[in-house]
């Protein structure tokens, strides 16, 4: 039902207009009378009406004065002005207001028809938008969160993909340029603690949340074992000591907050001013490194702090990226060995206490993982927290390496193997016809000189060798059925000289193809 105010000062015109319309369209509207402009207005702003037939000359407040008002208010409303032939100029000025249509009096019934028929379908093409629009935002809604736990879970697991960082970073509608990373730890060494923690940890995920989405307008990653990310924008126009300090600050006031609301002690880690997605990674690896605990002179520690400090970091970018570089070669001798030296180095410097020591192994790791695209962060991360003294902990490190190169192994097996499946198929489907190495080679593009050292690898065979087995098999076939003659078989299997046929079948199976043939219709003695 929809509802129809009738304004006019002449209540035969009314009930008439009313009766006319409640023949042509009944059970479709509910009716309101308006005997002047004033009275229009107030049943505009108690009813809301869906359309408004509004008369122009009316006594006291005229026609177009409350459609003025009427509209100011209620942009939405559909309203039709009805009007004598001596007011007609009133009619098209009124179009100009908003107003949808004007009917002349006295008005006919198609008129009339046509009108609300056109009323009625604008009103249901605006709701039908407005629903779609609603369902939109609806699905928004809850897609952000999700947007926003997948992009955190990038930065902090290091799958940087600069494609869908920047889809991700479009939707939650961010444009940083600038940035860095708090990262939360909880205690993982007492048992008592941690299960504590585990019954608490939905709560003190949402009430860092809360705090920090109110403060810093920042992104909040999922709790992932037991350490949670903030990666907070750098305002344009501040220092970076100031920032530094800003950042203590705030990394002190969600430590206070754990610790009041959940008497939990959560060591927290502050990485550096990065720029970029990329930068926000290395910050967060940087938080992780520096994550504080019960023995350390501060409870919040920053990265910048740490390094100023000892004068460097421990491992500087440039060796962390030949260690990459080792790893991608699958030198498993050279990784051993420059790990084996950085293990050292962390052990013997001034990390005292044993998880800043796994929080550098960690960081160290992730880095790692996200260059040969392992996508197994959050397990590293959870295999690692685990290890309670240091030498487990190497012992994990080095699983975790060796992991990776025979991960990287398998994956260039796996693409060796399938780039061979798909010339094997190829040559299949065509040896029958003048096939070459070289087109073969070219299918799957690789160079020849590598096709033919991979497909003898895999095969045992070389290609001329391969085909010619392929050709002589389906030739021996051809025989057996008996229905060709030798000389189309020759055709048949991609020969195009019978000799040459000849010969190379019986340099493959020891005999001619007539000789072939000749045994296997020679009856078998009984």
């Amino acid at each position: 039902m929809y509802t129809l105010l009738i304004a006019d000062d002449e209540a035969l015109e009314r009930e008439g207009l009313e009766l006319m319309i409640q023949h042509m369209m009944p059970d479709t509207f509910t009716f309101l009378h308006a005997e002047n402009g004033r009275r229009a207005i107030q049943l505009a702003e108690e009813a809301r009406p869906d359309f408004i037939f509004m008369d122009i000359k009316m006594p006291g407040i005229q026609g177009l004065e409350a459609v003025r008002e009427i509209l100011a208010k209620y942009p939405m409303t559909r309203i039709v002005m009805i009007t004598a032939h001596d007011y007609f100029t009133y009619a098209k000025e009124s179009l100009a207001l908003g107003v949808r249509d004007y009917l002349l009096k006295p008005a006919k019934r198609e008129e009339v028809l046509d009108v609300l028929k056109t009323l009625i379908n604008e009103t249901e093409e605006a709701r039908r938008e407005r629903n779609e629009r609603l369902d939109m935002q609806e699905k928004l809604s809850q897609l952000m969160p999700l947007a926003e736990s997948e992009l955190s879970l990038m930065l902090m697991l290091e799958c940087v993909q600069e494609v869908e960082v920047s889809q991700l970073a479009k939707l939650l509608q961010l444009e940083w340029q600038k940035g860095y990373s708090i990262v939360l730890s909880f205690a993982r060494h007492a048992a008592k603690e941690w299960e504590g923690f585990q019954l608490v940890k939905k709560d003190v995920y949402e009430a860092v949340k809360q705090f920090a989405k109110a403060n810093l307008s920042c992104l909040v990653s999922p709790m992932v074992g037991h350490q949670m990310a903030l990666f907070i924008p750098f305002p344009p126009g501040q220092p970076g000591y100031y920032q530094r300090i800003s950042s203590l600050d705030w990394g002190g006031r969600i430590k206070v907050l754990v610790e009041e609301r959940f008497d939990l002690a959560p060591s927290v880690g502050i990485g550096s001013i990065r720029e970029g997605w990329e930068g926000m990674s290395r910050s967060y690896r940087e938080a992780v490194r520096v994550c504080a605990d019960d023995h350390d002179i501060v409870s919040v520690r920053h990265y910048d702090d740490i390094t100023q400090s000892s004068g460097q970091a421990i491992i500087s970018l440039d060796e962390e990226k030949k260690l990459l570089d080792a790893l991608l070669r699958q030198d498993k001798l050279e990784v051993s060995e420059r790990f084996s030296l950085f293990w050292e180095r962390l052990v013997h410097s001034e990390l005292h206490s044993f998880p800043r020591l796994r929080g550098e192994v960690i960081g160290l790791l992730l880095y790692l993982s996200r260059g040969v695209q392992s996508g197994e962060g959050a397990e590293l991360i959870a295999s690692l927290s685990a290890f309670g003294e240091r030498e487990a902990l190497r012992q994990g490190a080095q699983m975790w390496l060796d992991k990776f190169i025979d991960g990287l192994k398998e994956e260039k097996e796996r693409s060796r193997s399938h780039v061979l499946q798909r010339a094997l198929l190829y040559i299949g489907n065509n040896y029958k016809e003048d096939i070459s190495m070289e087109q073969s080679a070219e299918y799957v593009n690789l160079s020849p000189y590598y096709f033919s050292k991979l497909f003898k690898l895999h095969t045992g065979e070389n290609f001329i060798d391969y085909v010619t087995r392929l050709r002589i098999d389906e030739a021996k076939r051809l025989i057996g059925e008996q229905h060709l003659s030798l000389k189309e078989i020759c055709f048949e299997v991609g020969y195009n000289d019978p000799n040459y046929f000849s010969r190379v079948f019986k340099r493959t199976m020891g005999i001619t193809p007539s000789e072939y043939r000749q045994q296997i219709e020679k009856p078998s003695p009984c």
